[in-house]
C-alpha cells in the first residue's frame, strides 16, 4: 500500500491489527491538528490521535507497545508493556498513552 502524507512527511508508521498508524513530521504541520492518525486498507482515515491539550502536537518518536505506569515514581518504571497502546510526547510537555483501536488518550502525564 502506497501511503501519502496529509500535510508534511511521514516520519513513522506501523501496522497494528487492521490499521496503519502514522506520525507525520510536526514541522509545518497545522497547529491544533493531530499529526498521528490511523488509516485502513482503503487509505481512509479511521481516527486522529487525541491531543493532550488544544493546539498541541506530537514531536517525539512513538514508543510502540507501551503504556504509562501512572503509579511510577521514577523513569525506570514509567513504561509498561501493552500491545494495545503506544506512548508519545507532545510539544507542550505531556506524555500520553494512546489506545491503538480508538486514538483516544488512556493516560496523560505532564513531564517537563
Amino acid at each position: 500500500m502506497n501511503i501519502s502524507p496529509l500535510h508534511t512527511k511521514i516520519v513513522e508508521k506501523k501496522r497494528v491489527n487492521d490499521v496503519t498508524i502514522i506520525r507525520e513530521s510536526p514541522d509545518n504541520y497545522p497547529r491544533g491538528k493531530s499529526n498521528i492518525y490511523a488509516i485502513n486498507d482503503a487509505s481512509c482515515i479511521v481516527w486522529f490521535a487525541e491531543l493532550p491539550i488544544t493546539g498541541d502536537i506530537y514531536v517525539n518518536p512513538i514508543q510502540w507497545n507501551k503504556e504509562i505506569n501512572i503509579n511510577s515514581n521514577n523513569w525506570n518504571s514509567f513504561y509498561e508493556n501493552d500491545s494495545d497502546s503506544f506512548v508519545v510526547s507532545s510539544w507542550n510537555c505531556f506524555t500520553v498513552s494512546i489506545d491503538c483501536k480508538t486514538g483516544k488518550i488512556k493516560n496523560k502525564v505532564f513531564t517537563k
